[in-house]
């Protein structure tokens, strides 16, 4: 049981991650330029904040879902020459399980019930009661966020 939960955590480290992607594309770069690494209040968010849930069987699904990326990697199917081509699809299968799950991911930071709508500017407001009210979600408008958006093909 200790070397599951050590393998989990592990698993889930910025330096796990690089491991792979540095090298293969340019998402620690986007990553290390982005809002969720440096921001004037000093808080980051890992590539697992926003990429593996903290609740227990979504992260399973995921941790098995990565064996596949591991293997590709390996063998070499996504790298720096393809990588721009391959982008819209993989960003694509993100965004549609941020879709399908309600950005839960991005809620684990940004809970919109402590959220101060009041305060916020008009098209902040606006927008936001739409996620408040369950007919929008966050990477409907957020996407990018961390990494450079894919060209349309």
């Amino acid at each position: 049981m200790v070397a599951f939960h050590v393998t989990m955590e592990a698993s889930s480290t910025n330096a796990f991650c690089y491991s792979c992607h540095v090298g293969m594309d340019t998402i620690v770069e986007e990553y290390e330029a982005s809002s969720h690494f440096t921001n004037r209040h000093g808080v980051k968010a890992d590539c697992a904040d926003c990429h593996i849930s903290k609740e227990f069987m979504p992260k399973m699904e995921t941790k098995i879902k990565a064996i596949a990326d591991i293997y590709y990697q390996l063998i070499g199917t996504i790298n720096m020459d393809n990588f721009e081509q391959e982008r819209l699809r993989l960003a694509q299968h993100v965004w549609d399980e941020m879709q399908a799950n309600d950005s839960r991911e991005c809620r684990s930071c940004h809970e919109p019930t402590r959220w101060d709508l009041a305060a916020a500017p008009t098209r902040i407001r606006v927008n936001h009661q739409k996620v408040l009210d369950g007919s929008d979600t966050c990477i409907n408008c957020h996407a990018g966020i961390a990494h450079k958006l894919p060209q349309k093909q």
